[in-house]
């Protein structure tokens, strides 16, 4: 342990940041991506339905109900729980 040795000084603060200050705040052009005199092509009702897989099945809420007495294995013909 030295006792005559210099006292340590402490650094130097670092400078205050400033701020960037943006000096352009204008807003950006206009950029036209699609050329403003074509049209797309767009075909509205030309084709015909096409059938999909619940043609010809319920609809609307009437697809969600169950059937019980769909078939002859389901105990209605021997008195079960679907009579």
């Amino acid at each position: 342990m030295c006792l005559f040795a210099p006292k340590p000084t402490p650094f130097a603060a670092p400078p205050a940041i400033e701020p960037r200050q943006d000096t352009n705040t204008d807003l950006p052009g206009k950029k036209d991506v699609v050329d403003p005199d074509t049209k797309a092509d767009v075909d509205y009702g030309t084709g015909g339905k096409k059938a999909g897989p619940a043609s010809g099945k319920k609809t609307g809420t009437d697809q969600l109900k169950i059937d019980l007495n769909t078939g002859k294995d389901t105990g209605s013909s021997s008195g079960g729980a679907n009579v």
